[in-house]
This record gives C-alpha cells, structure tokens and sequence, in this order.
C-alpha cells in the first residue's frame, strides 16, 4: 500500500504522457524521489516541477488510494508485477494504471491492437469482427479503446470467441463518458479488464484521448487499423505506434470510399496489408489453429441447458436438429414463456434484444431494425445476454435464444 501511495503522489505532481524516462535513470521508485532533497530533484526536474513536489503533500494520494481500495480498483504500479512490461519500453509509460477485472491480462503473451472508425462501415464490421475472431481463437488478447463502432465490435468478438481483452479508457473509473457503452464496459471487466492511467472519476478533456491512444499501442506488440479514413482520430494511434517501433497492420478497403482513404494510405507508407488473422500470426511466428468445428466451445454456450446431445468435437447437424424438433405447438408455447421471461437482472436494452429474439434465431441486422436501437448498443445488449447465458451466436453476425 505504502508504495501505491508515493507513485500515485508522484504522478499527481508529474502528470500524463510526460517522459518517465527523466528520472528513472537517478530514482529507484517514487519513494526515493518524495524522500530526495530539493537540490536531488533539481538534477532531473524543472525548477517549476521541483518547487511543486516540495508544497504537494500525501493526503491527495491517500484519498485516491483509499477509494481504490473501497471499490476494489488496482492500482498497478512500474514495480508491480502485474505491470504490463511491453508499457515499460516506451519513454512516457504511466506512473499509475487503475485498472477493474483480471489483472493478469496485462501480462498475456501476445497482444494485437484492433482500431478504426467509430462510424464503420458494414463491411469494416464484419471483416473486424472475421480478422479478430481468427486472433482470438489463437489466445491473442485483444486490446482497443472501447469506442463506437471498430473498437466495440473487436472486445465483443474476443469476449464471444474465448480471448481476454483490455479496454484502455480515456478517463477515470466512475466517470460516465460514453453510456451507450456501458454494458460493454461490464462485459469487457468479466472477461478482461478495464485500464485507465486516470485517478478515479477524472473526466475527458481535449487531450486525454491522444494520451489514452499511447497505452494502446504501447501495451500492444501490433496495431490493427481495419476502417479510417484520412485525418481520423485513428492516426493518433498509428503516430504512437510508429514512435514505439510497433508493427502497424492494415485492412485493404474500398478505393473510392472515403472510409478507407486513411487504411489504404497506410499500406502506402508500409503498413503490412492482412486479410485474416492468420496474416497477423504468421508475422509472429504462430501457427494458426483450426477452430471450425469448435463452434460448441464458444463461452456462453451451454450445450446441456439447450438440450443437445453432441459427439466429443462435433454439433448435431440441422438435418438431425429438424428431426428432433418438438411439435409445433409446443415450440409456440416454449417461445411465448421465453417471451414473458427474460431473465432477471439484465439492462432494458437487453431486455428489448432479448424480446425481438423471441421467435428464435435473428440476424444482428433484423435485431437493429426491429429494436430499432443502435448497432453499438445492440452488440452490448447482446454480449450481456451471452454473459447470462441467455443467448449464443449461431452462425455470422445470427444469434439465438438458448
């Protein structure tokens, strides 16, 4: 606790996205630099920086912490274990990362950035969703910011398909940016975690984001850019990315949508173009694993509480399926208490998806339209439903109630 207490100080005094690097070289750890001398300080800090460590005292620090350890929030420090090591090759790695969920994702082996436009396009959502779902049947974790669009669709894909996946967020724990994702954000905290180099309840200003978009890629060995046009806030990333010597992947698009002016222009530049997550392993030295049968092992699928009885590596087929269907008299009896009992606990929007599901298996585009709820929205009502149990995908972007 005593050693949380001196780095969250010392990032109160120091900042964000500031060059760690300064002080690291002279000072072991945090306490070394709250106990150093006016004089020690100044061999690394401004005088401005000196002068404002020596009037800044613990209590800030200790209200921080103290929450932290109320709300069961970590505090991950550079000398913690479960510090992400990839973040500390980077010259302005966080003195402080908050982080909600499993904090040993942060130490998973292989990790891919997936980004792109909040306002994506049907084909970026569903290629996203095709490259991320062949990543994460191989173990890669998944790391993105959480935003609409090519952010949300790739920590739904890794939560659907088995993988861990870490939400970097722009500001602090508490602070209610975004609510249309907010169910995602709980999805995301069961399956993976949530990170922020932000105290508790910090709010987003104009920079937080480009500051955010460092952790991204920092923590990332490369960075996915599947939709952006030109002078999107993709780039922010992309320039982090390239500054850290990370390795920069990109989906070919349309060339005459604007939408993938940004992607094509990075393939360019150098960017490696990919059209499937083996292209992403094979850069890495990993040999893809042949997960097309495996449909039963997706999490969330009970294959008991729906009733089937499948053979070890194999789902009954549809053939076998149809012939032991129930009457249809009782299927229309089952749909109907299915319809008058969603299950208990869940948001109102999941509540709405769960009910245009009634009538059995749905394509995500019908669900949209029939809810008439946003695409973003959908796809975290539905993956709060997949934590319940309630629902599974069975088939491309087609779902259906257990």
């Amino acid at each position: 606790m005593e050693n949380e207490l001196y780095w969250i100080w010392l990032q109160q005094c120091w900042g964000f996205a500031r060059k760690t690097d300064k002080f690291s070289s002279v000072f072991k750890d945090a306490k070394s630099v709250f106990d150093a001398s006016d004089e020690e300080r100044r061999t690394v800090f401004a005088s401005s920086f000196s002068s404002k460590m020596k009037k800044k005292d613990l209590s800030k620090a200790e209200e921080i912490l103290n929450f932290c350890t109320e709300h069961r929030i970590h505090v991950i420090t550079p000398d913690s274990e479960f510090y992400p090591k990839k973040l500390l090759t980077i010259e302005d790695y966080p003195l402080v990362l908050y982080a909600r969920g499993d904090i040993s994702v942060l130490q998973s082996g292989l990790s891919i950035a997936v980004i792109g436009s909040r306002t994506c396009s049907t084909y970026g959502e569903e290629v996203t969703e095709k490259i991320t779902k062949g990543l994460s049947e191989n173990k890669v974790t998944i790391i993105s910011g959480g935003a609409l669009g090519i952010d949300s669709v790739a920590h739904r894909t890794a939560i659907e398909n088995g993988s861990k996946t870490v939400l970097v967020m722009g500001c602090g724990h508490g602070y209610g940016y975004l609510p249309e994702n907010a169910e995602l954000r709980k999805a995301v905290a069961n399956r993976g975690v949530l990170v922020t180099e932000y105290p508790p309840f910090y709010p987003v200003d104009h920079g937080s984001f480009p500051k955010r978009n460092r952790i991204i890629s920092g923590m990332s060995d490369g960075v996915l850019v599947t939709e952006a046009a030109k002078n999107s806030g993709t780039f922010s990333t992309v320039n982090h990315a390239r500054r850290q010597n990370r390795t920069i992947f990109a989906l070919p698009g349309d060339i005459i949508s604007k939408k993938f002016d940004g992607s094509n222009q990075l393939i360019v530049e150098g960017a490696i173009p990919v059209f499937s997550g083996e292209d992403i392993l094979q850069k890495y030295g990993v040999e893809s694993k042949d997960t097309s049968f495996e449909k039963s092992d997706t999490p969330f699928m009970n294959i008991e509480e729906r009733g089937k009885t499948a053979r070890k590596g194999k789902t009954p087929s549809k053939k076998k399926k149809a012939k032991e269907a129930p009457k249809a008299e009782n299927k229309t009896e089952k749909i109907t208490e299915k319809r008058k009992n969603p299950p208990e606990g869940i948001s109102k929007n999941a509540e709405m998806v769960y009910n245009v599901m009634s009538e059995g298996e749905s394509e995500l585009d019908f669900i949209t339209r029939k809810s008439g709820l946003g695409i973003s929205v959908v796809l975290a009502a539905i993956s709060e439903l997949e934590i319940f149990g309630a629902v599974s995908k069975s088939g491309p972007n087609t779902y259906e109630i257990n």
